[in-house]
């Protein structure tokens, strides 16, 4: 009985570690494959042409407007893009210039608000 126990708890054990440790091509695989798999709200593409190269402050400002949008559309709400929270507490990542950040997801907001609220 004891064997079984220390076979399954080792078992366990390795199933655990295998699980943690990710090689460095696997991981980088991932994270490009979440850059090229996202789906851009309508407009975004002509909005924001990336040639390639993800400009992931503007999809992330352009999406968060867009949803708020139409959000504000289904409930009836006036036309106010700069009246949100989404757009005044953008999430800053670490080591980006808090001010050109700012700016970029705020005007990429607008943007996404806009052609949401308007159907565009």
């Amino acid at each position: 009985m004891i064997f079984r126990k220390n076979a399954l708890a080792h078992l366990m054990l390795a199933g655990v570690l295998s699980l943690s440790v990710v090689p460095a091509g696997l991981a980088q695989a991932t994270q490009d494959s979440d850059v090229n798999s996202w789906s851009a709200p309508r407009g975004y593409d002509m909005a924001y042409p990336e040639n390639g190269t993800p400009n992931m402050v503007a999809r992330q400002g352009y999406a968060a407007g867009f949803n708020q949008g139409q959000a504000d559309v289904s409930r009836g709400q006036s036309f106010k893009p700069t009246d949100n929270k989404a757009y005044a507490h953008a999430k800053i990542p670490k080591g980006m210039d808090k001010d050109a950040f700012k700016t970029e997801f705020r005007e990429a907001f607008v943007k996404g608000y806009t052609n949401a609220y308007k159907g565009q």
